[in-house]
């Protein structure tokens, strides 16, 4: 980004007014000395101008400051600052909130403690099987390349290729068969 983008991204914010105070006042202070700032601020101003006359101007009615003034307790002469509006608890909300983290955690223990007990030791569980044959796949894919004949392919298509591979290896790990089956075969098509 050069300084000419940086002045005109400056003034853009100044005229949309988007700048917090003090950065609008060191705008001010510095468009008055830099040339280049002031011309990208009447820059700004004359292409946005445009803008403004399309919307016409509201007045709000008289009534409705002293309406919002009213409302705000201590501020109006009808404002009674005694009233106070009283905070509604909802005590069965905390209970739920005391009661499901633990009883969530009980759940996960008891799930992994099945889990734990049902797997007899030394046996993969299905799971395990299912990412042992996605990590086979797609190792088998990688050991069936044919590095001579890709030595040739630009860097684009080799990427995709290893994009597409493991979007493959993720359907399948993500129990996606259908999806991780088409990759793998439109790979195999590819390779071939």
């Amino acid at each position: 980004m050069t300084e000419d983008d940086d002045i005109d991204g400056l003034a853009a914010e100044y005229v949309l007014g988007s700048l917090d105070p003090a950065d609008r006042a060191q705008v001010d202070a510095r468009r008055r000395t830099d040339a280049s700032l002031a011309t990208a601020v009447d820059a700004w101003q004359r292409r946005l101008a445009p803008l403004s006359d399309l919307v016409p101007g509201e007045v709000p009615p008289p009534h409705l400051f002293e309406r919002i003034l009213s409302q705000i307790p201590g501020s109006g002469e009808s404002a009674d600052a005694t009233k106070v509006t009283p905070f509604r608890t909802r005590p069965g909300r905390r209970v739920v909130l005391a009661i499901a983290p633990p009883a969530l955690a009980a759940c996960l223990m008891l799930a992994v403690t099945w889990r734990t007990h049902t797997t007899p030791p030394g046996e993969p569980s299905s799971i395990d099987v299912a990412f042992a044959s996605c990590g086979n796949r797609y190792k088998d894919f990688w050991a069936t390349f044919d590095q001579q004949k890709y030595a040739r392919v630009p860097a684009e298509k080799l990427a995709g290729l290893s994009r597409m591979a493991l979007r493959a290896y993720d359907a399948c790990q993500a129990g996606d068969n259908a999806d991780s089956n088409d990759l793998f075969d439109r790979l195999q098509k590819i390779q071939t």
